[in-house]
């Protein structure tokens, strides 16, 4: 069976939760890409770029010098945090979707029973439960590596952002 045909068969809310994963991957590959960047270009690296701005403000004051690298570390972190709450709320709400389309689907498969009356079919019901599998099966699919990738991206920012708080302590200690 063909990807677009479990989408399909899984109702509306799996077009949802379709997209939410096609717009959660793309959110983890730039990511994926940004990180990777920073980390092996000297050029753009978080540390050249603080190691440059401490060098600027060298002969400044002490209260200056620190409002200066506090500026750039506070813009440095939300540079690392780009996108980061949108893939925090892509594995929220991608199992309270699946849950969702699981409500639908049982509601289907009840609707096919009190429409058969007594000539009930197992085939009534199925289309219903199948839906509700389906959407439960995906919404779990999407939230856990969307979990794993934020979990991750936000351990990777700490380690930087302590790096970065250590650097800052230094340069100013030092003077």
């Amino acid at each position: 069976m063909k990807l677009i045909e479990l989408i399909n068969l899984g109702g509306p809310v799996n077009w949802v939760l379709a997209f939410l994963f096609l717009f959660c991957l793309c959110i983890c590959i730039e990511r994926i890409i940004y990180f990777a960047e920073t980390f092996h270009s000297k050029k753009d690296s978080y540390i050249e770029r603080l190691t440059n701005k401490i060098k600027e403000t060298e002969k400044l004051p002490e209260k200056d010098k620190k409002n200066q690298l506090e500026k750039e570390c506070t813009l440095m972190y939300y540079e690392m945090n780009r996108g980061m709450w949108l893939i925090n709320f892509i594995s929220a709400v991608s199992p309270s979707l699946g849950l969702l389309g699981t409500v639908t689907g049982l509601i289907s498969a009840f609707q096919g029973m009190n429409n058969a009356g007594g000539n009930l079919n197992i085939q009534d019901l199925s289309g219903g439960i199948w839906e509700a599998m389906l959407t439960t099966a995906f919404g779990m699919i999407i939230s856990i590596p969307a979990l794993f990738f934020y979990r991750t991206f936000k351990r990777i920012i700490e380690k930087r952002v302590m790096r970065m708080n250590l650097m800052v302590e230094d340069a100013l200690s030092k003077e």
